[in-house]
């Protein structure tokens, strides 16, 4: 590939991803960006790696990461968001974080996002506003944005943050300066869903898989012709609607007698998920009940464990029966390996196929029986891929040569006359703060920008004081080139509408008395504005604690401080509900706020730069936001929002909406409302229609969030057992303890303990509802808004008078997602709120399990007592499990199980002690160093 390599131009690339293999969940994002890493540095770019995990990685994982990814000469970066923004992290401050390690970063020739949470929003907003990344191709990577996924899922929007998403993703994509799609199909999917894609600069390049076929090539080929009869068939998907469980369940229905006949087995080499808002899990039980042909799981095996699953198998057929994919490497790897494949004729799957390739069809459960039954009949070939790995790195190769930005310097053309900057009012409105009104002027004056009208719009103060500290600031103002302009009170609304009065500048920014404006803050909106047209240009501020106002200014703040609000400058549908549209300090173009007829002028109600932005929004003005704090926001005193009605500013707001009926928002916003109720109300119905049967206990353990894969399986085979599926209890047991298998070598990680866990027997529940506040508190900790889960748990506890069922498992599912250093007062609080509380007996387990972890993440000791409770209750179930370690206790070889566990029971990956297993990771999530058999050590100490 000499022809294509970089090592002429040596380009700089970073690529910012999400999603690594090897590190959490990791699927086709985190594939594609790790082999483009490798392949780019290998032909002599300079690759960095910006790595936005979702939960925090613990210092050894990361260490480990980064020293593997040396060895291929790729630097590692973590980003850290709370270097960068307070408060709890959110979809919108991660992007944030993004543009800030980027900006402060060297320069690069390329940098990489994918589409999927817009990670990449605040770069392109920089770039098109003339502010960042001058001389950088910012290259916006397709995997499937958010909507994709719901619509390909047939199903709704359940929190604000997906619109908001939906809003970072469509602007990433529409900014960049390159959109790259492994696909036709998405490009035009996306088209036609109303995303504007780059004019000219978008094209199909198909996924880097160079990798993993490479390292697994040896001896592939000889016996892929010696391939005989169909010995087993695979479906290579997650257990999840879009993937095509359900009716891959439905084709083997109609299957079960030919393939058991013919002695085929059916694996389901995935990762578990939900099927139809149900566990996949309990959902496989129930569906495999009367089939006879035999079954296998492989739930947890990365990219290299299931290429190595099924090159181990004799003669494998795969089937990846997802209806509609973009690009997925199911199918790319499965040719690659060389394996006959069954797969959907929509979607962008065939694409990666030789053209007229017989193993797809539609993906319906009767034409996918019939494909499958046709395919062990005929003997179906692999399919060739429609490119070579060698075509697909040399695509990757020449975009790079291709697109790489000029940095050579163009010739000088003839000095143009210089264009007039336009005149900007800058306008103070002011009542009853002469002290912070000098502060406010001050900054003023300081401004870079030259074209400057100040305009001081004192709104009626009435105190002498006040009247006589204007008449001496009068000169100054005068002397800075302002005026001061007096009037009775009027409010916020009425004030600024008299500043708008008087001028004739095109443009207007607008100040609060009590805030500080750095220098920069006018020049760099012009800069915005005249870049990009935009009639309302936005930015960040700075939280400026009224207690120390006077440091504060001093230091001066600026651009590398850490900001607490990032509006995002929309969508509609979020807009209607929250303000994601800015503060008050904006520069707005004058002709524009008199066309919407300024400010309402509403006395004694706040809100009124939201309702502004919002009817700007809906009239089609264009809303820009700068993403850097340009101003000195004062808080920590009582202000006139915090005096007035939330109740009527947020009237004041929904008054103002005029979302038409048929509209993107309006549809948007009734998906919201239908999504939160329809996953409260399926889980209340799956927690009932269990609650009606003899297994209803451990049923509903299968749906506590943050169970892991361990935890799952353990309780799977006790539920299959105790409905008489003997065959897929061995189907789940054999996945268990495949689970102790060595982690692929080339991640470079230690083998680590598996907490194979049973839990112990509860008593049967009873069918009492799911509590809808659990519901709201599950949606907030999977968006990754842990602090706010967290506080909402602590709120329900301190209310209720008793614990309500699932509480522990959503609790524990929070806790996962914590800071330890960051969260220790609230894990104390909820401690201390769940202190004597009443909870349900079937809970008792995982209460223990939640006060211990509280005790450990507090930071105050290590709870013993709770240890030795926890191993305990849980002893009679590994020796009722056990039945040689029973034996061994009963003749006195042994005092006690946890004794056995500790020394051969880890070793050996036998189920039992789901408590402890469970707290250990929670604990290792969350950066602790502990492993089981330390809990069971301090178990002893009690």
């Amino acid at each position: 590939m000499q022809d294509s390599d970089l090592r002429l131009q040596r380009p700089n690339v970073c690529l910012v991803t999400e999603e690594l293999p090897g590190v959490g969940g990791c699927g086709g994002i985190g594939a594609a960006f790790y082999e483009l890493a490798l392949l780019l540095a290998a032909q002599g770019a300079v690759v960095d790696l910006l790595f936005c995990p979702l939960a925090p990685l613990a210092q050894a994982d990361s260490e480990r990461l980064r020293a593997r990814l040396r060895e291929r000469s790729i630097k590692l970066d973590v980003l850290e968001v709370g270097r960068h923004v307070e408060g709890a992290e959110s979809p919108e401050r991660r992007a944030y974080a993004v543009f800030r390690h980027l900006e402060a970063a060297r320069a690069y020739d390329f940098v990489h996002f994918h589409d999927y949470k817009g990670l990449g929003f605040f770069c392109v907003n920089a770039k098109r506003q003339g502010l960042a990344f001058a001389d950088t191709a910012l290259v916006v990577q397709l995997h499937g944005p958010t909507r994709w996924t719901i619509e390909a899922n047939q199903t709704f929007f359940v929190h604000e943050d997906q619109l908001k998403i939906d809003h970072l993703e469509r602007e990433s994509i529409r900014g960049a300066d390159h959109a790259v799609s492994p696909s036709a199909y998405l490009l035009e999917w996306l088209d036609a869903h109303g995303f504007e894609l780059p004019p000219g600069r978008s094209r199909v390049i198909k996924n880097v898989c160079s990798q993993i076929v490479r390292e697994l090539r040896d001896g592939r080929d000889a016996a892929a012709a010696e391939r005989g009869p169909v010995t087993d068939l695979v479906m290579f998907a997650r257990h999840e609607d879009r993937k095509g469980f359900a009716v891959f369940c439905d084709a083997l229905d109609r299957l079960d007698g030919f393939l058991a006949k013919r002695n085929i087995a059916v694996t389901f080499l995935g990762k578990f998920g939900l099927v139809d808002a149900q566990p996949s899990g309990p959902y496989l039980a129930d569906r495999s009940r009367g089939w006879r042909v035999e079954c296998k799981l492989r739930t947890g095996l990365d990219r290299s464990g299931a290429a190595d699953y099924l090159t181990g198998l004799d003669s494998p057929l795969v089937v990846v029966p997802s209806p509609a994919e973009n690009s997925p490497y199911t199918v790319l790897e499965a040719a690659a390996l060389g394996m006959p494949l069954v797969s959907s004729v929509e979607g962008g799957g065939p694409e990666l196929l030789e053209p007229g390739y017989p193993g797809t069809c539609p993906m319906q459960a009767q034409a996918l029986a019939d494909k499958i039954r046709w395919a062990v009949e005929n003997a179906l070939p692999p399919p060739r891929p429609a490119q070579s790995l060698e075509e697909i790195e040399r695509a990757w190769l020449d975009f790079h040569r291709q697109c790489a930005p000029a940095r050579t310097q163009p010739e000088p053309e003839p000095a143009a006359p210089a264009t007039p900057l336009p005149k900007v009012a800058f306008a103070i409105t002011h009542y009853e703060r002469p002290g912070k009104l000098v502060d406010a002027l001050i900054s003023a004056a300081r401004q870079t920008y030259p074209n400057l009208e100040v305009i001081v719009v004192d709104d009626g103060s009435a105190s002498e004081s006040a009247r006589q500290a204007l008449a001496q600031l009068e000169p100054f103002i005068e002397r800075i080139g302002g005026r001061l302009i007096r009037r009775e009170n009027g409010y916020l609304g009425a004030a600024r509408n008299t500043a708008l009065a008087a001028t004739d500048a095109p443009y207007i920014c607008f100040l609060d008395d009590d805030d500080y404006a750095l220098p920069e803050l006018v020049q760099t909106l012009v800069t915005a504005a005249l870049a990009t047209g935009a009639e309302v240009v936005n930015c960040l501020n700075v939280f400026m604690p009224e207690a120390n106002r006077a440091e504060t200014i001093a230091q001066g703040g600026g651009r590398h401080a850490k900001v607490c609000y990032v509006p995002i400058g929309g969508p509609q549908s979020v807009a209607a509900m929250e303000n994601c549209l800015g503060a008050a300090t904006a520069l707005i173009r004058t002709d524009a706020l008199r066309a919407v007829g300024g400010y309402t002028e509403l006395r004694g109600v706040g809100h009124e730069d939201y309702e502004l932005f919002l009817r700007l929004l809906q009239a089609g003005m264009r809303l820009e936001i700068v993403p850097r704090p340009l101003y000195l926001y004062e808080v920590g005193r009582p202000s006139m929002l915090s005096r007035t009605s939330l109740v009527r500013n947020f009237r004041r707001c929904f008054d103002a909406c005029r979302l038409p009926a048929d509209g993107a928002a309006s549809r948007d916003l009734l998906s919201l409302a239908l999504g939160k109720k329809v996953a409260i109300d399926a889980h209340n119905r799956l927690w009932w229609q269990y609650s009606l049967l003899p297994t209803a206990a451990l049923r509903h353990q299968t749906m506590a969030q943050g169970l892991s894969r361990e935890d799952m399986l353990a309780l799977l085979i006790k539920l299959a057992l105790a409905e008489g599926n003997q065959r897929m209890a061995l189907a789940f047991a054999e996945d268990l303890r495949s689970a102790s298998a060595p982690p692929d070598a080339s991640s470079g990680d230690e083998d680590l303990i598996a907490l194979h866990a049973a839990p112990a027997a509860v008593p049967a529940a009873t069918a009492r509802l799911y509590d809808p506040r659990l519901a709201d508190i599950r949606l907030e900790a999977e968006l990754g808004r842990g602090e706010i889960a967290l506080d909402k748990l602590i709120a329900l506890a301190q209310a209720a008078a008793s614990v309500p069922p699932e509480f522990c498992a959503v609790a524990l599912a929070v806790l996962r997602r914590c800071e330890p250093q960051r969260q220790q007062a609230r894990c104390r609080a909820l401690s201390v709120a769940l202190a004597g509380k009443r909870m349900p007996r079937s809970e008792a387990a995982e209460g223990r399990v939640l006060l211990a972890a509280l005790e450990y993440l507090s930071a105050t000791t290590v709870p013993a007592a709770l240890l030795g409770e926890i191993v305990a209750a849980e002893e009679e179930a590994y020796l009722s499990l056990h039945a040689d370690v029973a034996r061994a206790v009963e003749s006195g070889s042994l005092a006690r199980g946890v004794e056995h566990y500790a020394a051969f029971g880890l070793r050996e990956g036998r189920a039992g002690f789901v408590a402890l297993g469970r707290l250990a990771s929670i604990l290792q999530a969350n950066g602790i160093d502990v492993e089981v058999a330390d809990l069971i050590d301090a178990a002893r100490a009690a």
